[in-house]
């Protein structure tokens, strides 16, 4: 247990072993000198005899690998379905994940997700939700990809149709979709009446999106803004509530202009996220590198004013959610059934083993289906992994793969994590940075007092971030 003081002033009681934190503002732990205030020993004390927090001033330092128990409490508490619906796409963006610049993905064969695929995984959810004590949380996300998913709609709207339906016993149903707008104009009237939200690739204007081609060359800005535009003319409401935006940091844009092009027009800011740098093709790197933007020096230059304005482009915003979540969530909104439950029990023990790293377990926030049937628990890392398949109405989860890869690459950053400030709110997904450290050198990483500042500074951030983890 530690005491962290915020730039404000504000006194926090802080144990990173449990999670735990609670103000304590009005109470120095000192009255002067020599006496410690006895409001505060009363409470240190209270805290301490119900294990809350350890008055110990040690690290747990111990680890432990991962286990097939993790990847099924994972697979049970998911709250997402990511489907890759389609490997065709109506554009041919100069960055993109699946074109030339990376060599870690399926080769695209202008393939179609079989919907058997889908509801394949859909009734295997259900059917363990439906038979466990343990329901998972209340909703599931089902969010459809690409490829342009919208360049198979049919898929999307039969999918719909199937969880309409078959219904998951108390799980809300909730639709979303990655989108480059092309075919938007063509297919809104069932996205609004579905009410999905929508996260629409957009990088700027039209020199800041002009990596953002059709197969012949020529841009798609004129044609994804009319869309977008017809779009919020049409269902004014929809669009303020359901649609987001994402930009692409490149040598062509900026925060700042990616920023300024999306709020003028639409009253939104956009996330933005720089090129993938995992998978680069060894004879690709040079020619990567010069279109490449870092966020991070952007950021650096700003002035005060500004990085108050783009805060939530921080580099450093994926610390504080990671942080949020493993403590503020935990301490504040824990249910009943979690606070009664071996997990949350086993996180009150000051001797418990962590798994190195904060890299998610598989499939604990999502599970991603690529148009060949293949599962993984992110649409974001290369298909180096065999995590499992999906064939026909057969499904399987290579458990042995898995822990085997995962426990190899956790091995590599026990060390590291044993004496890293930043151990509790890491970014590196080691999944990603399979060849080590690559992510984990590079990162400078805010401290506990930094964070406690921002979210102290920004309390509406909190809410934010809430509502928009499932989409990052």
């Amino acid at each position: 247990m530690e005491i962290i003081k915020s730039a404000a002033g504000h006194n926090y009681i802080y144990d990173r072993n449990t999670s735990y934190i609670s103000l304590s503002s009005n109470y120095s732990p000192k009255e002067n000198e020599n006496q410690v205030n006895p409001h505060f020993a009363k409470k240190l004390d209270y805290l301490t005899r119900h294990g809350i927090i350890s008055q110990e001033k040690s690290e747990n330092n111990q680890y432990r690998l991962l286990t097939k128990k993790d990847i099924d409490d994972a697979i049970i508490n998911t709250h997402q379905i990511i489907l890759e619906v389609t490997d065709k796409c109506n554009l041919d963006c100069y960055y993109c994940g699946y074109g030339h610049f990376y060599d870690n993905y399926d080769a695209r064969l202008n393939r179609d997700l079989p919907l058997d695929s889908f509801k394949t995984l859909y009734n295997y959810l259900k059917n363990l939700w439906e038979t466990s004590y343990n329901k998972g949380c209340s909703y599931l996300r089902i969010s459809f990809y690409g490829g342009e998913p919208l360049c198979n709609f049919q898929f999307i709207h039969d999918a719909v149709m199937y969880t309409r339906n078959n219904p998951i016993l108390n799980k809300k149903i909730v639709f979303s979709m990655t989108t480059n707008a092309v075919l938007l104009d063509k297919y809104m009237d069932f996205l609004v009446e579905n009410n999905f939200e929508i996260l629409i690739s957009l990088d700027g204007d039209k020199f800041n999106d002009s990596y953002r081609t059709f197969k012949n060359g020529t841009g798609s800005f004129d044609t994804v803004i009319s869309n977008i535009d017809k779009l919020q003319s049409t269902y004014p409401i929809f669009f303020n509530k359901n649609i987001k935006f994402n930009s692409v940091l490149h040598n062509r844009n900026s925060v700042r202009e990616a920023n300024h092009f999306i709020y003028s027009r639409y009253n939104k800011r956009p996330m933005t996220n720089e090129l993938n740098v995992f998978g680069i093709a060894k004879c690709k790197r040079a020619e990567f590198l010069k279109i490449f933007h870092s966020k991070t020096s952007e950021f650096n230059s700003m002035s005060n004013e500004e990085k108050q304005v783009y805060e939530r482009q921080s580099p450093h915003i994926i610390q504080c959610e990671k942080w949020l979540f493993s403590t503020l969530m935990k301490t504040y909104s824990v249910n009943i059934f979690d606070a009664l439950s071996d997990n949350f029990i086993e996180s009150l023990d000051s001797n418990r083993q962590e798994i190195p790293t904060k890299t998610c377990i598989p499939f604990s926030r999502k599970i991603f289906v690529s148009v060949n049937g293949g599962i993984f628990p992110c649409e974001r890392i290369g298909n180096e992994f065999n995590f499992g398949n999906i064939s026909g109405n057969e499904l399987y989860i290579n458990y042995d793969n898995i822990i085997e890869r995962y426990n190899q690459l956790f091995l590599k950053y026990i060390t590291a994590c044993k004496t890293c400030k930043a151990k509790d709110f890491c970014s590196v997904c080691v999944v990603s940075d399979i060849n080590g450290y690559e992510v984990c050198n590079r990162a400078k990483p805010r401290n506990i007092e930094e964070i406690i500042s921002f979210f102290e500074a920004n309390p509406e951030e909190i809410r934010e971030i809430i509502k928009n983890i499932s989409i990052i």
